[in-house]
């Protein structure tokens, strides 16, 4: 868990920060995070106060960079984040979303990294207007060998004859 955020706190920064913004759900703002992981390779764990609405699918796709934590009645977020953090064996690489001084003071305490809600959207929009990286791996190594290379290199480095057992097996593309 790289990434942990403060749900209803990113929620209601989000809300506030365009009027467009304002019909987006919860659920709706997990997907954004997890477009956003799925960009970075990593995972986020979302707390929420509370429970969840029934009827709700908390799917988020693309699957598998965000899971959503209720904190249920009786707790809170803010409470969950904390021991989150507490747990967490790794603390200087997660990094803690919230503009709420408790949990950010207690991220500070096992030495993890907090952005504010502002400059987590801030740092998420710069993402989302870049282009995603291009390989600087040459297309061949991509492509691999080419038909007729196998055997060339094998010959290369005598390795037909006295391997012929190990080599067997390779087929050429």
């Amino acid at each position: 868990m790289p990434f942990l955020f403060d749900g209803y706190n990113l929620y209601h920064a989000l809300c506030k920060s365009s009027e467009e913004l304002t019909h987006l759900t919860p659920v709706t703002m997990c997907r954004f995070i997890a477009q956003d992981m799925q960009r970075l390779r990593d995972k986020a764990v979302v707390v929420f106060d509370g429970r969840p609405r029934r009827g709700i699918s908390l799917e988020i796709e693309p699957a598998g960079y965000v899971k959503i934590i209720f904190s249920g009645s009786a707790s809170d977020a803010d409470t969950v984040m904390e021991s989150l953090i507490q747990k967490n064996t790794a603390p200087r690489r997660l990094t803690v979303i919230s503009s709420d001084n408790r949990v950010r003071k207690a991220a500070r305490r096992r030495r993890a990294k907090t952005l504010s809600t502002r400059e987590y959207l801030e740092s998420f929009i710069r993402r989302r207007d870049k282009p995603p990286p291009v390989s600087r791996e040459p297309i061949a190594k991509r492509r691999g060998l080419a038909e007729g290379e196998l055997a060339k290199w094998l010959e290369l480095f005598d390795l037909t004859d006295k391997d012929s057992k190990d080599t067997a097996g390779m087929k050429e593309d």
